[in-house]
């Protein structure tokens, strides 16, 4: 089934590669199927989100929670 906004959001956005790798892990630990996108931004600051299918994503957000701060 293909969504407007297609069938994939982000379930997290991160600015650190590592935090993006540890959530892609976690999910993955968890049996939730992610990618993580890359997205250039402005002024070479650049963006990580981490991709889940829509029904999977409060689970996927449950579980990230604790990764989230702030400055992310």
């Amino acid at each position: 089934m293909m969504h407007i906004l297609g069938p994939q959001v982000a379930a997290a956005v991160f600015s650190d590669r590592d935090k993006a790798d540890e959530a892609w892990g976690i999910l993955s630990d968890a049996g939730i199927p992610s990618a993580i996108i890359t997205d250039p931004g402005l002024l070479g600051k650049y963006e990580l989100s981490v991709m889940v299918e829509r029904e999977n994503l409060e689970k996927a957000q449950e579980l990230l929670a604790r990764l989230v701060t702030p400055e992310d």
